[in-house]
């Protein structure tokens, strides 16, 4: 692992310094507003889009669409994707409409149909709902065809999207809102929000101006932190306000997850990433995700336990299915090459995503994992900083049957009889393009500081900094210490406390799941301590803790 130390203290310094240090070396600008974002309830879905005219364009038609519908009582379908970003757009954008007097169903596909549009998806829509107009939420901007093939049997669709464009907008589409400023959920969001204060005046203007202040914007911090959207710009103002709104909401599906899960407010953006959004992910890899979207929106007490009980069930047959899948994956893997590339028949869809996220995370390269069956291919794809993997794939896209994605993240089709050309070329490729430095492990540390700075007023002041998560990362610190005391932790052991210093003013470490070059550390070592920091609250006592990342024998 490399080490990057941004900046380094030799003595000690004010609070003050530190936040402004940080936030100067981030590149912030706009630091009280950066603190303080305005709230996106205040923010005009106008001003996320570069082309003003072009939205207005759009928007004028939605809104006309909308009215007609309205009128008279047609139907309407919005077709979300299935992963948690997509299951709470898709809930703020149905519930929104269902609470303006909109008749209208959600539609979710399940893995076996595919990620966002599919022709079989679209004719089971009409069949089923004979919707006036289809609604996407967290995809669509890639699938011309498919919107095209829409709008041949007469129904019109309005793209909702945050994903890498291929070739511009989808001409056919009655109108696109389409910007990577924010997740899939955020421009459902800013679309439900900006429709409520046109026609909140129809019905329940209150009620839903109070959801656009609190439980859609929960929804919508969700959909944020788990699609790993970047927390700046109009996506922090979406995380930090609905971080909030989600500590008190009353909808019970939410309430249901926090309890079962053991979270306590304040909600953070941890809980979200490894709590919360896992357990909204779980229906849709390994059942359908339509029962995540009916857990987001029951108003019953009982459907709410039963999903939310089920929910955990399905998040624990998950991990055990994706630690089996990963030490299948480990017996085959071969970390010499600059991307991995993996394939099975066994692996389910659902898990692919999860079992590349574990190669990437052990072996950091860009990762390709792909199951088989009926003569096609799927892959879930992760990558690397510096590796912009959808536009990796897209010199690859000869080989394939579609794609779409991001920087970090992307999935496509593939028929199984190109699979081997596709390896051959995409490891080419990744020779070419990848050079060894974007392959190595790099820590990227703010301050190397003295421990003895490491107080809870300057923990407490770093912690108003968040939420923390992709593009404004928490805080990481580095401290030459010797250990003073050390000691093991949880039922096997793993887990370790090191009471790091000397004097009065020491630094607690704590190390989760210890690999076994921290468990060689003892007494009297002296150690560069890499941490994050956090406050520990035990019996009514609250005191600063670095969360150990890296310790090296100096």
């Amino acid at each position: 692992m490399k080490i990057v130390v941004q900046r380094k203290y030799e003595k000690e310094v004010s609070d003050d310094q530190v936040i402004e240090d940080l936030l100067c070396d981030r590149n912030i600008d706009g630091i009280d507003e950066f603190l303080q974002p305005p709230h996106p309830l205040n923010t005009p879905f106008e001003s996320l889009f570069d082309n003003k005219k072009e939205f207005q364009q759009s928007w004028k038609k939605t809104l006309e669409t909308l009215k007609d519908i309205h009128e008279n009582a047609k139907n309407i379908v919005v077709y979300s994707d299935y992963d948690a970003d997509g299951v709470t757009g898709g809930a703020i954008m149905w519930e929104a409409l269902h609470k303006l007097g909109f008749k209208v169903m959600p539609y979710i596909p399940d893995r076996k149909e595919g990620y966002g549009f599919s022709k079989e998806g679209i004719d089971r829509v009409i069949a089923e709902h004979d919707p006036a107009l289809i609604i996407s939420v967290d995809h669509g901007i890639v699938a011309h065809k498919e919107i095209e093939y829409a709008r041949t049997q007469g129904v019109p669709v309005i793209v909702t999207d945050h994903h890498s464009k291929q070739g511009g907008d989808p001409e056919s589409a009655l109108a696109v809102f389409h910007t990577s400023k924010l997740a899939g959920s955020g421009v459902s969001y800013f679309f439900a929000k900006e429709l409520i204060q046109e026609m909140g005046h129809i019905q329940n203007a209150a009620h839903l101006q109070h959801m656009a202040r609190s439980d859609y914007l929960a929804l919508a911090a969700i959909g944020t932190i788990a699609d790993l959207v970047p927390l700046v710009g109009p996506s922090r103002a979406v995380a930090r306000y609905g971080l909030a709104a989600l500590g008190t909401t009353s909808r019970l599906g939410l309430r249901n997850i926090m309890r079962d899960s053991r979270i306590m407010a304040p909600v953070t953006a941890y809980h979200v990433g490894f709590m919360i959004a896992p357990r909204i992910n779980a229906f849709g890899r390994l059942e359908h995700a339509i029962d995540a979207l009916r857990l987001l929106c029951t108003t019953s007490f009982d459907r709410a336990t039963e999903l939310s009980t089920r929910a955990q069930s399905i998040n624990a047959k998950r991990q055990k299915r994706v630690r089996q899948a990963v030490a299948e994956a480990e017996k085959v893997v071969d970390p010499s090459k600059k991307i991995i590339i993996l394939d099975s028949e066994t692996w389910e869809e659902g898990i692919i995503g999860l079992i590349a996220g574990k190669m990437l995370q052990k072996h950091y390269r860009p990762s390709i994992v792909m199951t088989r069956s009926g003569g096609e291919a799927k892959a879930s794809v992760r990558s690397v900083d510096g590796v912009h993997i959808t536009d990796f794939l897209g010199g690859l896209k000869e080989h394939l049957i579609d794609m779409g994605g991001h920087a970090a993240a992307a999935g496509f089709s593939i028929d199984e009889s190109a699979i081997d050309a596709f390896r051959k070329a995409a490891y080419e490729k990744a020779e070419e393009d990848i050079t060894d430095d974007l392959l190595v492990r790099t820590e990227y540390v703010d301050i190397e500081l003295p421990h003895t700075m490491v107080q809870l007023p300057l923990v407490e002041r770093l912690a108003q900094l968040g939420p923390f998560g992709m593009g404004f990362k928490e805080p990481i610190f580095k401290s030459k210490v010797p250990i003073s005391n050390i000691r093991t932790m949880g039922k096997s052991n793993q887990h370790m406390k090191i009471e790091a210093g000397d004097g009065i003013r020491k630094l607690e470490l704590v190390a989760f799941n210890a690999d076994e070059k921290l468990q060689r550390l003892k007494y009297g070592d002296v150690i560069d301590a890499v941490y994050s920091v956090s406050i520990n609250e035990w019996n009514g006592r609250r005191t600063p803790q670095g969360i150990l990342k890296n310790a090296a024998l100096v």
